[in-house]
C-alpha cells in the first residue's frame, strides 16, 4: 500500500492542485510519501518544499482516506491536511504545474485524482470551504 501526506492549500474558495511531468492528465493535491519516521507535518513541510518551494506554517487534520492510485492502479492511503504555507509558488522537481481550481472544474475539464474528486473535495464543499 501507497502510504502518503497530501496538503489541502485553500485561496478564495478554491484548491491548489498541481500535475506531475510523467503525462498523467489527472491533478492532484501537493505531498508525498513519508520518509523514514517522519511524522506527517515533518512529510509534508519537506514536500512542499521539493514540490513548489513553498514553506508549511501549519496544518490542521482534513481526513484520512483509502482508494486506488491513478498512478499506478495500487492501494493507497492519504493523510490530508488544511494546510497554510508561506512564499510564492514555484513548481520544482517532478511538478510540471501548479493551479487553483474552484468546485466546478469538470465543467472545466479538469480530471483530479480518485481521492482529491470523491473524498477531498466533496468534503471541502460540504464545510463550506469550496
Amino acid at each position: 500500500m501507497i502510504d502518503k501526506v497530501g496538503g489541502v492549500i485553500l485561496k478564495d474558495k478554491k484548491i491548489l492542485v498541481q500535475r506531475k511531468k510523467n503525462n498523467r492528465e489527472e491533478c492532484i493535491i501537493p505531498g508525498g510519501k513519508r520518509e523514514g519516521n517522519e511524522t506527517d507535518f515533518e512529510t509534508l513541510k519537506r514536500e512542499l518544499d521539493e514540490e513548489l518551494d513553498v514553506e508549511l506554517l501549519n496544518a490542521e487534520f482534513l481526513g484520512g482516506y483509502d482508494d486506488i492510485a491513478c498512478f499506478s492502479d495500487e492501494p493507497i492511503h492519504v493523510q490530508t491536511y488544511l494546510a497554510e504555507i508561506k512564499g510564492r509558488i514555484k513548481c520544482k522537481n517532478e511538478i510540471k504545474e501548479a493551479i487553483w481550481i474552484d468546485k466546478n472544474y469538470k465543467e472545466k475539464g479538469i480530471k483530479v485524482g480518485s481521492i482529491l474528486g470523491e473524498y477531498v473535495i466533496p468534503n471541502l464543499i460540504e464545510r463550506g470551504l469550496m
